[in-house]
């Protein structure tokens, strides 16, 4: 009866170091990504003990960094229904609701933890996250500032603490916050990467001038194409005033007769969220002949998953003396490499004297570096809103533009193109220049 006591107590000593090597190896896979590797391991302990702490946590990380947040919530749900304090438990709770979307819910796990450990640093750090996260800059900026004062040689809260100021448009601040953090590790691939990204961010205040110069049918004419001026009103809009002589050289009929359609606008720009962002634009446009039209335009983007976006938009010009002018298009931004995206767009329109619609499409190639470069080249295809006798209603041609960060301070900007129509051929190139103020 002892020996058998004895081997009893022997087996279960023998198979207590391996059960924790088993879990210790479900978290070196699940930490490199192996989540159906690692979620087997924490299976197999489950079964021997459902009541598992260690176990039950391992597989609701598994399960919230596989983003399979409906599953992994359980398992943390479980565990402090045995141990309410398990703080590994509120934070993994903490994370995963925060990113399912449920801030409020998940700044109570943060909370929760908080009360039972003052001071708990990973407390803070959950709470500064959701705010950040929840678009909260400003108080995720005390928190992050509080953490780089706490803990000085903590890379990470120098990075979330750049993310919040750029969330505010805290630019300069942003770089030192980064460029302080690179002082503890040069070689971090996110500081650095994030550092380059700041060069690309939008301004505070942002002046845009374009000039340029149209060739149609052997006459050709320069003039000025666009001014801007742009500047953050708060950390939730954007507001532009400008001034748009573009039709004076894009339209083949002003080049050829020398006249201007000077066009004056208000518009604002609102990140509603990090996956919408709505712009609105309202103005009077001055045509040839005392023709004046209404401008009514407005663009929505919604922002996908790894860098996909979808883009809507479109313009009303209702005018005093002329039929209403509309156009209406989409585009879907399809990234195939860091630095490299597609983008289809499709074009659906009503012009003036056109008898019916015209619609194009266009395919944008965007080549973008992580210091702000970018040029888009593409070609575009469609057909003329022309009449049933017109045999050939193909409109064909081509498009280069180029954005080019020089400094903080001055941008360049060249965009090229041609356009063949059925009556016109238009060849248009454009310069200008982004002076950008920062704070």
């Amino acid at each position: 009866m002892k020996r058998t006591n004895v081997l009893s107590l022997f087996l279960i000593w023998l198979a207590m170091p391996l059960g924790a090597q088993n879990l210790d190896e479900a978290g070196r896979l699940a930490e490199s990504g192996q989540y159906a590797a690692a979620e087997k391991i924490y299976q197999a302990a489950l079964a021997n003990n459902p009541d598992n702490i260690d176990a039950l946590i391992g597989l609701g990380y598994v399960y919230s960094w596989n983003k399979q947040y409906k599953l992994a919530q359980p398992k943390f749900e479980a565990v402090l229904a045995i141990d309410p304090k398990n703080a590994a438990a509120l934070i993994g709770k903490g994370y995963t609701l925060a990113w399912s979307g449920s801030y409020s819910a998940a700044k109570n796990a943060f909370l929760t933890l908080e009360r039972q450990q003052p001071g708990n640093v990973e407390a803070r750090k959950g709470l500064g996250y959701v705010n950040l996260w929840q678009c909260n800059a400003k108080v995720a900026i005390d928190y992050f500032e509080n953490l780089v004062q706490q803990y000085p040689d903590e890379i990470e809260f120098y990075i979330a603490l750049a993310q919040a100021y750029l969330e505010e448009h805290e630019l300069k601040k942003a770089r030192l916050a980064l460029r302080s953090g690179l002082k503890l590790d040069s070689t971090n691939r996110t500081a650095n990467e994030l550092l380059k990204n700041t060069y690309g961010v939008a301004a505070p205040i942002e002046l845009d001038i374009w000039g340029g110069y149209s060739n149609t049918a052997d006459a050709g004419k320069f003039n000025i194409r666009t001014v801007q001026l742009t500047g953050q009103v708060t950390s939730k809009l954007r507001m532009f005033l400008k001034f748009d002589n573009s039709l004076t050289l894009d339209l083949p009929s002003l080049v050829r007769t020398n006249q201007n359609a000077q066009a004056f606008s208000i518009g604002a720009v609102v990140p509603w969220h990090k996956r919408l962002t709505s712009r609105f634009e309202y103005g009077t446009r001055l045509l040839p002949d005392n023709v004046t039209q209404q401008l009514f335009s407005t663009e929505q983007v919604w922002f996908l998953a790894e860098k996909w976006s979808v883009k809507a938009g479109g313009f009303a010009a209702p005018s005093n003396k002329m039929e209403t002018e509309w156009l209406a298009y989409g585009s879907v931004r399809v990234p195939l490499s860091k630095f490299y995206a597609l983008e289809p767009y499709y074009f659906y329109s009503k012009v003036e004297n056109a008898p019916g619609p015209e619609n194009r499409f266009m395919l944008n190639n965007q080549l973008r570096t992580a210091t702000g470069y970018e040029l888009n080249i593409g070609v575009l295809l469609g057909q003329a809103g022309l009449g049933p006798d017109v045999a050939d209603k193909t409109i064909y041609g081509g498009y280069a533009t180029a954005i080019l960060p020089f400094s903080q301070l001055l941008w360049g900007q060249l965009s090229a193109r041609w356009e063949k129509a059925p009556f016109d051929e238009l060849v248009a190139l454009a310069f200008g220049v982004k002076i950008r103020l920062e704070k």
